[in-house]
């Protein structure tokens, strides 16, 4: 999750000004659902921006682009201000201008319109960092050490995209000068490049900072090519990191006195990728419905997330939202999920009916009515079955096959059983976890059901790049003790080890 602290921070994007006169539209493209109260032109141009980015990350990583349904898109909300970001951010923290969360059920992003313009730190670096890292962990089947993970964002996050459709790559990074500079570095490249995990504030900017210049100067040094790729390939192969490095790189004091000198030469190179490269699919915008630009800041509020202690009164306040709008589908699939959040799964169950009656092929309403019967079925409740909550899944997968939550909802509903999950269900979930790669949870859950089938193989390959993920917390933690486990022999104990809270 991507939580931006409030430093000196620019306006978000020349493409997103602010509107005399504006409603709330919705903004549908290949890879985003873009949610702002914005006029439609400036809605499409920002659609278009973060379109043409993911294509250039997409075309200089030569990574596939394979098809995606509205349960797989990022949905972002683009609010008005920083106020209306730290109302959103789950603990109100106050130093908090955008954020960032991915799950299976639904990665979202939310970003403020309106910021200060005298500073240099922008929202829009941060998204293109934070993107960045979903785009990585999307073809990510081999371990990434956290210099790379972090230099590889950073590269990525000064992106510019033009007027003439083209993206600039490889800008430096202004908002680590600071870090770049300093006259005591923290963090030799010997730890770096061995994989070391910051322990300290200075550290970890330096992880960033350094990360950038290391990426950059090995992917334009003409001496260096090829060598990042050697480093990487012999962590794949169970090299330590550290032997890997200096297998690839030679004398690491001396690859850390070419970095230096190329930082202080200050003239770094700069790739454009001409518009034709990046071709991208058209953006449809259109206007929310009434109901939904009446329940709109609930919705936002119910997507962000709540501690947990919230979910009766937020019930309360979309249902009295929701009561003028009984046949408009999206609303009544929020008051649906919101009920459903609230522990009552009749209630549940009922909004999620009106919506499929409105609009029967709605998937979000589809999986809720199948969690409503599932947890009535959990409760033991009359005429609720364990496998009348899995043929709504399976309805929803019918309609949205490239959606990673119904294929995990299916799998889980075994779990809740309390059965063994069948085949059928087990290959649900491993494709979910193809789907939604960069939900941790899912990553682990998908590891551990490889543990479960006697396949140590599968699950460490699926845990490795979890276990150096920087953002990972007690989950990378997790995933590291499991194949310390697999890799001293003891996939029994790895099986049986509890999971993380």
């Amino acid at each position: 999750m991507l939580v931006l602290r409030l430093a000196p921070i620019a306006i978000l994007a020349a493409a997103i000004a602010t509107p005399t006169s504006a409603a709330w539209q919705r903004a549908t493209s290949t890879h985003f659902i873009i949610y702002a109260d914005q006029d439609p032109a400036g809605l499409s141009a920002f659609a278009q921006k973060l379109e043409r980015f993911d294509k250039a990350v997409r075309v200089t990583r030569a990574m596939a682009d394979p098809p995606v349904g509205d349960g797989n898109r990022l949905t972002v909300f683009v609010v008005g201000g920083l106020l209306e970001v730290q109302r959103l951010q789950r603990g109100a923290n106050n130093l908090t201008a955008g954020f960032y969360r991915t799950r299976a059920s639904g990665s979202i992003a939310v970003v403020p319109r309106r910021m200060s313009r005298d500073t240099v730190l922008t929202p829009e670096i941060i998204f293109f960092h934070e993107y960045a890292h979903h785009l990585m962990f999307q073809e990510l089947s081999a371990p990434y050490p956290p210099w790379f993970v972090e230099g590889f964002a950073e590269f990525m996050s000064t992106a510019e995209v033009k007027a003439d459709g083209s993206v600039g790559l490889g800008g430096a990074p202004v908002h680590r000068a600071r870090s770049l500079y300093q006259r005591v570095n923290p963090l030799p490249f010997s730890s770096m490049l061995g994989a070391q995990a910051p322990t300290s504030g200075d550290e970890r900017a330096a992880l960033y900072a350094r990360g950038w210049l290391l990426a950059h100067y090995l992917t334009f040094s003409p001496t260096r090519r090829g060598q990042l790729e050697a480093y990487l390939s012999g962590i794949a192969a169970g090299r330590p990191p550290l032997d890997s490095a200096r297998a690839a790189f030679g004398d690491l004091t001396a690859l850390e006195r070419d970095s230096e000198a190329y930082l202080k030469a200050d003239k770094f190179p700069f790739l454009t990728i001409p518009a034709a490269q990046v071709p991208i699919a058209p953006v449809k915008v259109a206007p929310v419905s009434p109901g939904m630009a009446a329940t709109m800041p609930l919705m936002m509020r119910f997507r962000a997330g709540t501690d947990g202690n919230d979910h009766a009164g937020l019930a309360d306040r979309i249902r009295a939202s929701a009561a003028p709008f009984p046949a408009d589908p999206m609303v009544q699939s929020l008051l649906a999920e919101a009920e459903l959040a609230a522990a009552d799964p009749v209630a549940a169950e009922a909004a999620a009916d009106r919506a499929l009656a409105a609009q029967p092929d709605l998937v979000d309403a589809m999986l809720t009515k199948g969690r409503a019967i599932l947890a009535r079925a959990v409760a033991r409740k009359p005429g609720a079955s364990f496998v009348d909550a899995r043929s709504w899944f399976t309805r929803a997968n019918k309609v949205d096959s490239e959606d990673p939550e119904p294929l995990l909802l299916f799998y889980d509903a075994y779990r809740q059983e309390k059965v063994r999950p069948t085949a059928n269900a087990i290959a649900a979930l491993h494709y979910a976890a193809d789907l939604a790669p960069q939900d941790l949870g899912l990553r682990l859950t998908n590891a551990r059901q490889y543990l479960v089938d006697g396949k140590p193989v599968e699950a460490r390959k699926a845990l490795v790049p979890l276990a150096y993920y920087s953002h990972g917390g007690k989950l990378s933690d997790e995933a590291r003790q499991l194949i310390g486990l697999i890799d001293s022999g003891q996939v029994k104990a790895a099986t049986i080890a509890p999971a993380t809270q």
